[in-house]
């Protein structure tokens, strides 16, 4: 299949030679219609016609595949147009060179045919033609009038005189006519019809916005091919049968087309000569090469020549700003980074960019954000490779110090401590950088420009580029933490850890440092997350870096609390106290109090850990902190669980929810719900439950946050038992095993080996449950956590009562962690091991004292708000014997 840009045309002469000595015709109606008037207003006898239609379509394309929905959306619209419908419908087709538009204006007109039998038109107007100037509309005039079979010496030579006769002798008829290759709305407004029952189909590389203020078109963009549609026309133009064994191979040739049918094509035609060349090679071949463009030519047709014949007709200043957006490294970029890549105003920019636009030189996927086609990028970057070096460091210098003064201006809404915004040397802020004045439009900004964030930022690598990429890193930070992806972020701050080591900035470096061990922590790298942030710790200590020291030492304390190393991470949360005492740092002293309240109830001091939290809470709403607000809330919510008050911790996880949700911190966000849905499954709200465990799910999966993953499978596992999908439980429960161990996480681990033991009991293999309940007892007895003790008791004495019928050896473990519970202060613990005491000594034959034990139960689980587990001991009471 040829291309749509590259089928020869006819009509194609500057003065084209008398159409009536090949295919002269008049419309069936015009004939007998000349009149007095007309040999007035031309002159002369009226112009001589025959009733041959006229017809001028370039021959169809056999190799014709795709554009289904835009060939349906045309003849629909013939179809379905009125008998009485006076305007002439006009349907335009643009989009970038090499998009197959002429191709699909052909095809189209060939279907449609014999809805036209008064003569189908076709003319190149040549907007974008090698070595040839666009088509006057007088001459275009001329050669349409001479195909619908008028002589030459009875053609006016006035432009508004050749339209008027055009018109008339459409007028009344059925014509279809193609515009292909249109330069601009005033090039084929005197060539339109002027009504009746005519289409008229205009290609064009531009957007002929300017049709809308006389007629009403149909306009059709049209973009790159569906990955099955380009691969259906690859192989029909190298005329091969693709097996299953080539699918790879033709995948990523197609996708280094960029999925553009011209250079498929071209592509496909290099196959043709041999059938045994295979496409893997063409494939390599293409992918390891620095220009793609040079390998998609064949004969006199290149990719790269039909981008040029745009490049060409742009002005100078226009074409110097092409060049200088082949620097930029990003997926796409608004009007600012325009501006400073070019070193023009941002109005100035937004200019340049619409005609471009307008050019299907660009796209705007987005309004006011603009992107390059692969193939038209690496044709702008080849171009900017001309320009003299120092021109091109200078404006890559720009655009870098624009994203470091936006990104500056956008983090000082979500960062928590507050500070100057860094000055450019590069960049006069004036309005060259975007008005951001709320948190909303902070994350909406970085949103947009997160992935041109990373990409300036990944191609800093030298030591002189240390100063920039730090400030940028560090501008970036506290979006990165809670939006991540925290991959890209950690490779950007080692970035800096390395280049500020070479410098000898060691503050810097310190900080790049707490910045990569708080992403390996979110990342569940415990282990390294600790040796980066002990790093961090002992050069802030080295160079008396003391905002850096507080920092890291409440960091460090989350690590060693995830591993278990709950009085280190006191004592260092401890010193922190300390050290924002002095320096009179209200936030980091109410950050250091929320972890050490998270530290203090995962050791059982419930009441110490809910007054550290409230005290954290005060000191966030005092200073307008939300964020830090959130944190405490959501902390003080899980602490409110373990003391069984569900009601209180599910409303207070909410407004923690509320907040994350409005500061748009996904990490916070996905966390909170994890708690939320554990105390709404607490309390039997098993839908609501496995909702927001959910959620949390798949926000951590995004996030890669594997500890937010195993918590809520694990959560989700527990819910699924409860429902009775013992598979799905199981599932769960096995996939958050898999992720505890990977993070080292003993306490994860012991805690879902219990839960599987509870599926293991529930399904009938009651030795595997033992087993499960026996082993991870004995790693919390290790680890000391006493609320694993308590669970893991409580299911013991349920196995050993329900399978062996024990209620001896039943009763000692149900006492053993109704002791350790009420230790620890954990009332839904204390409700379950008094509930199993209750049965046991029913199981004895003391109905009475099992209704007295019972009836405790059903109170404390009343009193915490769990219905349920009263409504279950209810039930018990009224089977007692009387």
């Amino acid at each position: 299949m040829t291309t749509a840009e590259d089928v020869p045309r006819p009509m194609e002469r500057d003065e084209p030679t008398p159409a009536a000595d090949r295919n002269p015709r008049a419309h069936s109606s015009d004939r007998g219609r000349q009149t007095a008037g007309d040999r007035y207003v031309y002159g002369g006898t009226p112009p001589p016609t025959v009733a041959v239609p006229c017809d001028t379509l370039p021959r169809n394309t056999a190799a014709f595949v795709g554009r289904g929905r835009e060939l349906r959306a045309l003849i629909h619209l013939v179809l379905q147009r009125p008998e009485s419908e006076t305007n002439v419908p006009v349907y335009a087709i643009d989009g970038m060179p090499g998009v197959g538009k002429t191709t699909l204006a052909i095809h189209a007109g060939h279907m449609l045919r014999s809805r036209f039998p008064d003569g189908q038109f076709f003319i190149d107007l040549h907007g974008h033609t090698v070595g040839r100037r666009p088509v006057h509309p007088n001459d275009a005039l001329f050669a349409l009038l001479a195909a619908d079979g008028v002589q030459p010496s009875h053609i006016p030579p006035r432009q508004d005189d050749r339209a008027a006769l055009w018109r008339k002798r459409l007028a009344g008829g059925r014509s279809l006519l193609i515009l292909d290759n249109a330069e601009s709305t005033s090039q084929v407004q005197p060539l339109l019809p002027g009504a009746g029952g005519c289409l008229v189909i205009i290609t064009s590389r531009r957007r002929l916005t300017g049709l809308a203020a006389q007629q009403v078109p149909v306009t059709l963009p049209l973009g790159t091919l569906p990955p099955q549609d380009a691969t259906d026309l690859f192989a029909a133009v190298a005329n091969r049968h693709l097996g299953p064994e080539e699918a790879d191979a033709v995948a990523e040739l197609i996708r280094l087309s960029g999925y553009l049918p011209l250079a498929i094509c071209l592509l496909a035609t290099r196959l043709r000569p041999d059938p045994r060349w295979r496409i893997a090679d063409l494939a390599r071949e293409l992918a390891d090469t620095r220009h793609r463009l040079a390998h998609m030519r064949a004969e006199d047709t290149a990719v790269a020549a039909a981008f040029g014949l745009s490049y060409e007709r742009l002005p100078p200043g226009r074409q110097r700003f092409f060049r200088r957006l082949g620097l930029h490294p990003g997926p796409d970029l608004d009007q600012y980074a325009a501006a400073a890549l070019a070193g023009i105003t941002p109005a100035k920019a937004h200019a340049h960019l619409e005609a471009l636009y307008e050019d299907h030189l660009l796209e705007q996927h987005t309004r006011g954000r603009y992107r390059m086609h692969d193939l038209i990028r690496e044709y702008s970057a080849t171009l900017a490779e001309d320009d003299p070096a120092a021109y091109r460091r200078l404006a890559v210098d720009r655009l870098r110090a624009y994203y470091r003064a936006a990104a500056a201006e956008a983090g000082r809404h979500l960062s928590r401590r507050a500070g100057p915004a860094p000055a450019s040397e590069h960049l006069d802020r004036g309005d060259s950088v975007p008005v951001i004045r709320t948190r909303e439009r902070a994350m909406a900004w970085l949103d947009a420009e997160r992935a041109n964030l990373f990409a300036c930022a990944s191609g800093m690598r030298t030591p002189d580029e240390a100063s920039c990429l730090g400030a940028l890193a560090a501008a970036m930070a506290p979006y990165l933490r809670i939006a991540g992806p925290w991959d890209h972020a950690m490779s950007i701050h080692r970035s800096v850890a390395a280049l500020t080591g070479e410098t000898g900035d060691q503050a810097s470096r310190a900080d790049a440092l707490i910045e990569l061990g708080v992403l390996e922590r979110l990342t569940g790298n415990y282990p390294s997350a600790a040796r980066t942030l002990t790093r961090a710790r002992e050069l802030c200590e080295r160079v008396g870096h003391e905002p850096g020291l507080a920092e890291v030492l409440v960091q460090l304390s989350a690590v060693l609390r995830r591993t278990g190393h709950v009085e280190e991470a006191a004592k260092g949360l401890r010193r922190a106290l300390e050290i924002n005492d002095r320096r009179g740092d209200p936030r980091g002293q109410a950050d250091a109090l929320n972890e050490l309240g998270a530290v203090l109830y995962f050791s059982g001091d419930h009441a110490a850990a809910l007054d550290s939290l409230e005290r954290a809470l005060a000191i966030h709403e005092e200073i307008g902190d939300l964020h830090g607000m959130a944190n405490a809330l959501s902390q003080i919510g899980m602490a409110q669980q373990l003391t069984g008050e569900y009601p209180r911790a599910i409303e207070v996880q909410e407004r923690a929810l509320t907040i994350y949700r409005r500061l748009g911190d996904r990490h916070g966000l996905a966390r909170a719900l994890n708690y939320l849905g554990f105390a709404l499954y607490q309390v039997g709200d098993h839908a609501g439950s496995e909702a927001a465990l959910s959620e949390a799910l798949t926000v951590h999966r995004a996030l890669g946050y594997r500890p937010g993953q195993a918590n809520a499978l694990n959560y989700l596992g527990v819910v699924r038992r409860r429902t009775g999908d013992l598979l799905d439980a199981e599932r769960c429960l096995t996939e958050a095993l898999g992720l505890y161990r990977d993070l080292l996480d003993r306490h994860g681990e012991a805690d879902i080996v219990n839960q599987l033991g509870v599926v293991r009991r529930l399904s009938g293999d009651h030795r595997a449950a033992a087993d499960a309940h026996e082993r991870a007892l004995a790693v919390f007895e290790q680890l000391s956590d006493r609320l694993g003790q308590v669970e893991a008791l409580n299911n013991l004495g349920d196995l050993v009562l329900a399978v062996r019928d024990r209620p001896d050896e039943a009763s000692a473990l149900f006492q053993r962690a109704l002791d350790t519970a009420r230790q620890v202060r954990y009332p839904a613990a204390e409700a379950h091991a008094l509930q199993g005491l209750g049965r046991c000594t029913l199981r004895r034959g003391d109905p009475g004292g099992a209704v007295r034990t019972l009836r405790e139960a059903e109170v404390i689980f009343q009193r915490i708000g769990m219905a349920w587990a009263a409504t279950e001991t209810a039930r018990l009471i009224a089977a007692c014997p009387r």
